[in-house]
Formats: C-alpha cells, structure tokens, sequence
C-alpha cells in the first residue's frame, strides 16, 4: 500500500470504541479449539460483553459489530431488512458465525448468517477473532469467526426484563431468567421486537415493517466433578416487508406487497468427561441447525428455501505439562431444498452433502514469553475434492504490556447450494461445476497497554489471496440469464486496522478506530466495501455510576456498488457516498432493580444508501425501562 504512512498517521489520532479491543488477560473459546487468554492467541480479536450491549442499548448484533475494526456493514432497507457483514473486505458468506458453538450460516440463503434476526436480548458475550480460521472450523471461516454465547444460569438466580418504544412504532419487550437446583441449572429467554419500519425505496410511501421473535432454552448439569453435560435450544421466528425490483423500467426498489417469513432453529447437546487425573478432556457434542423461509406475495406463498445441518463430534485434549493437543473428529450432513411455481423451468430440488473432518491443534504454551498454534483439518467431502488447511499462530510478550502476533493460514469456501443448484425464474441458473474458492492469509500486529493500563492501543496488517472467486452475475449465453462461475486470477485484499481506547479516570472514557482496505479481483474494486471506515465514541458515568450517558460516532466511507439497469442496457459500477451515524445512549439507575434509558439513532438524519437503490433509516429516538432481581 502506497499511502501506508499517510494512513498510520489518520489512524492513530484516532481512539477506540469500547467493543474493539479485549484485556490482554480474558479468556477467549474461539481463537483455537481450548480455551485460551487473548495475549496467547495470534489472531486480532474483540470481546463485545453484556456491559457494553447495554451501554449501547443496540438491539441488533449488527450495529455492534460497526464499532469493530475491519467490519462493514450493508443494509438493503430499513430496520429488519436484509444485512450483510464483510470483514477485511472478504464475502459475506466468508464469515463463520456459531451460537453456543452451532453453526449458523443458513444453506438455503448462499451461507451468508441472517444477521437481522439476530437480537441482543438474551446474549452475554460476542467473541470476534479475525483472520483465517479454516483450519480450527472449516468452510465459511476465511476472513473471521464470530461467536455468540448466550446467557446462561449463574451463582445467583434471577431474571430481568425490558419494555422499549420509539419511532416508526417500534416496541421492544424481553425477559429473560435462570435458576440452579443442586447440580442442574436452568436458563431461558424470550424477546420481540416489532417495527412499523419505513420506506425502503426511492419513491412512493409504503412503509415496510418487520418483526422478530426470539426463544432459548438451555440446561447444565454436573453429574460429578468430571462429568458434566449441556442442552440448548434457540428459536427465531421473523417477518419481514421489502420492496421487489422493477426490472423493466427503472432496476430500481418500488413499493410492492413482497415479504419474507423465515423460522431458523438451533440445537444442541453436549458431554464433558475429564480422565487420566484430569489430563485427558473427553468432548462429544451434537449440533443441528434448521431454517424455513418463505417469499410471500401480496400475502400468498410464491416460493420457499429451507435447510437442515446435523454435526456430530468428538474431540480429546491432552496436556503435556503446560503444553495441550487437540485431536478431534467431525461428520456433517448439510440438505437443502428450494419450492417455487414452474415458469420456463422447474425450481423445485432436494440436494444434499456430507463431510467428515479430522481435526488437530497443538498449543506451545511452555514458554513464558512465546506462545504458539500449530493447526491443521482434513475435510473429506462429498461433492468436491479433500481438502487440507493449516494454520500458524504466534504471540510474543514483549513485556507485560506489550503482545506481539502473526498468522499465517490457508481457507477453503465451499460452493453454495444456490451458486450451483439454484434457479430463479428470468433471473438465475446455478452451475454444477463450480470449485471451491481457496485462500492464503496472514496477519501480522501489536497490542500494547500504557499509562498504567488506560490506554490500550491495536495494530493489524492484513492480506488475503484469494484464488478460484465465484462470480454471482456472469450471463449464461444460452439462457440469457445469470449464472455463477469461477474467475481467473487472484482476487486481494489487504489492509490496515488501527484502534484505541483512552479510559481517562472512573467516569470518561474515549475511544475510536479506523481501518484501511483495499480490495480487488481482476484489477476492479470490489463492491460494497469501503475503501475507509472508523468511529469515535465517548462514555461518562456520574452519581456513582447511576447515570451514564454513550456517544458513537461511526463513519462509513465511499464504496461501489452494482447498478443493474433494464435489459439491453449492461450493469453498470456507481458509488455510493460517505456518511456518519451518531447514536446518543442515556441511562438513569433509579433504584437498584429499574433503570430508565432513552436513545436516539442516526441524529444527524444521514440520508444514505449501503446497497444502490435501497434507503436506511432516518433520525429516530426510544425510551425504555429494564429491570432486574436477583442477578
């Protein structure tokens, strides 16, 4: 990168948002397959905790993650709509994202997570490692992880609950509880959000609305001191209004009665037993994800995806001293189906894959100072040709504040079953023949810690070569309509993030990040990923910590986007402009089991586009009470 210099010298007058950086001491379950400290891991990461969801009062996990170094976000509407989240400014469909350890990347929508039905309400932590993590879990995991962990049953029982309105006749209600009884725990939640939404499109009036349902369920039990076991169920029902494309006239949204109804579901069932005088840690879990979903037109059935994925597996670690290895062992089944009327061709399939996958990890934790992973997975696949990744991970401690890290590793994205087998009418025709998309990766940076621990500072460099990228809108010349093809070349994309966090006495903080991409396939930009995106933040405390009150500021630079225009006329690239969302976060602790909050989103009344055609929400505002006994 040319402008390396100009851009280290941007970035660093500006300060962290207090979700990007993590304490060097946390424990993190993602960055390798046990449990680690943040300074043993190679990789950049961010620890989002419940504190921080609610100083936010963010009810999608998705106006998180725009405080997160490397992530840009791309809504095509309103609150509710269709959200696509690209990380160093790979795929969206390149992001794993798991919840309790389930992955979640939906087979019927291109494997790209459904991250508008995704709430916070019954979430306790988010745990971000960036970078390539194929070897640790597989397809999808090339640019990031994501994993979201649930609340679960504490040493004090309780429960809490909220109400929340606002504009757009908004309401926001959730309660969620746990309690323990000798050795079982238990631990639920349900939560609705419901929006009269707006109008997505350029023109016209009709409002789109959206609503959201979230159910979990989760049981712990310690049979004895090494046997223990663990169930969890999480349920989403949403229903969401959009605007179709006027493909004949103008390419662009008009108002339309179209809607989408999708119920996803996710199981799991898991054991624990220690042997061998707690040297040996037996894991065998059983994972299953489920979605449904369902195009409506003028509120009559049009056509229909659905999915199920079933993951069985069995992992041992082993200590040598301080040393451990990994060896684990997976088989999944993926299925998708796809129903809609016959119009010059028949969409209606049933096609399904299997892939069995050894796993092994061994972490170098002996020395003081040099921390070490070695990875590696085998994926025995049916419907392509095994594949091996592998990855190298490095932390050295300079001193007690300062952590230097590198990676190295190889991905792999499998084709999706809509890039090979899906068909839409008039509009696209998968190939069977695609091959995998594989990457090489590395990243290199430094965390440090100075002024006795307040300020935390955060350098990544990264680049991904990606080879074999799948083209999504390449004209079929026999069929005249568009199809999915593997491009030439390499495609790159390389970058730099840069974070602080200032924590300037007990009541203020101030925080900010920035980051650089630049991404390309065949010597052309890539869409919908900025080019430069950041953000400030600011938090006070006051009345000994009864009141607080967050100010986010997060910028989204220039990006690309595709502009299809009616037939004869070819696609054409446009840009879409620059923006600041500022979002105000005010709370009052009015006794010690009711607090009061108000927020207001978007208070510049930014009026901008993330995907070409498509409008966002304008200024709005919420109040809301929360209440707690017992946690």
């Amino acid at each position: 990168m040319n402008s390396i210099t100009r851009i280290c010298v941007l970035g660093s007058t500006l300060l962290l948002s207090q979700t990007a950086i993590a304490d060097f001491d946390q424990i993190l379950v993602t960055g390798a397959r046990t449990p680690l400290t943040i300074n043993q891991i190679g990789s950049a990461v961010t620890v989002i905790t419940r504190d921080e969801i609610e100083q936010r009062q963010a009810r999608h996990v998705s106006d998180l993650l725009r405080a997160v170094p490397g992530f840009s976000l791309s809504h095509t509407g309103v609150v509710g709509s269709q959200t696509q989240v690209r990380v160093r400014g790979a795929e969206a469909n390149h992001i794993l994202v798991m919840i309790d350890g389930v992955r979640a990347n939906d087979p019927a929508t291109g494997d790209e997570f459904r991250w508008e039905y995704l709430a916070t309400g019954n979430i306790e932590r988010i745990e971000i490692v960036r970078g390539p993590q194929s070897s640790l879990w597989g397809s999808d995991a090339i640019s990031a992880v994501v994993h979201i962990i649930t609340r679960k049953a504490s040493a004090e029982p309780g429960f809490d609950g909220y109400v929340e309105g606002g504009s757009d006749s908004t309401s926001n209600a959730g309660i969620n509880g746990a309690i323990g009884v000798g050795r079982l725990s238990l631990s639920g939640g349900v939560e609705r959000l419901a929006t009269g939404g707006g109008n997505i499109s350029r023109t016209g009036t009709e409002e789109d609305e959206s609503d959201l349902t979230t159910t979990t369920l989760a049981a712990q039990i310690t049979a004895t001191d090494r046997l223990s076991f663990d169930v969890g169920i999480r349920a989403a029902d949403a229903y969401t209004q959009f605007d179709p494309v006027d493909y004949y006239v103008t390419g662009l949204p008009v108002d339309g009665d179209v809607a989408t109804d999708s119920r996803n579901f996710l199981a799991h069932a898991g054991a624990k037993l220690l042997t061998a005088n707690d040297r040996i840690a037996h894991h065998f879990d059983a994972r299953f994800f489920e979605s449904d979903n369902q195009s409506l037109i003028d509120n009559v059935k049009d056509a229909s995806t659905a999915s199920e994925r079933l993951t069985l597996a069995y992992q041992a670690d082993i200590k040598f001293d301080k040393n451990v290895l990994s060896l684990g062992a997976e088989h999944g089944r993926s299925q998708y189906e796809q129903a809609g009327a016959i119009v010059f061709g028949d969409p209606n399939q049933s096609q399904k894959m299997d892939v069995s996958s050894l796993v092994t990890e061994y972490q170098g934790l002996s020395h003081d100072k040099l921390s070490w992973i070695l990875s590696a997975r085998f994926d025995d696949n049916s419907e392509f040709d095994n594949a091996l990744n592998g990855r190298l991970s490095l932390a050295y401690r300079l001193s007690p504040n300062t952590t230097l890290r590198g990676g190295l590793g190889t991905g792999q994205k499998n084709p999706t079953f809509t890039e090979r087998f899906g068909y839409f009418p008039a509009q696209f025709i998968g190939n069977e023949n695609l091959k995998p998309e594989r990457s090489v990766s590395y990243d290199i940076g430094v965390d440090q810690r100075a002024l006795d621990g307040a300020l935390q500072l955060q350098v990544s460099l990264f680049q991904q070569d990606l080879k074999d990228e799948i083209d999504g809108f390449v004209l079929d010349p026999v069929t005249f309509l568009s199809t999915a093809e593997n491009m030439a070349g390499e495609s790159r994309r390389s970058g730099i993030e840069l974070a602080a966090q200032w924590t300037l006495n007990e009541r203020f903080a101030l925080g900010g990040h920035y980051t650089y991409t630049d991404s390309s396939a065949e010597g052309l930009s890539e869409i919908r990923r900025p080019r430069h995106s950041g953000g400030i933040s600011a938090n006070y405390r006051a009345l000994n910590e009864r009141f607080s009150t967050s100010l986010n500021a997060d910028y989204g630079g220039t990006r690309n986007d595709t502009f299809f225009a009616p037939w004869p006329a070819p696609p054409e690239i446009v840009t879409l402009g620059n923006y600041w969302l500022v979002d105000l976060t005010i709370q009052y602790q009015a006794s010690p089991t009711i607090s009061l909050f108000a927020k207001g989103s978007n208070l510049l009344d930014e009026d901008y586009e993330q995907v070409y055609g498509y409008r966002t929400a304008g200024r709005a505002a919420f109040v809301g009470t929360r209440m707690s006994f017992g946690r």
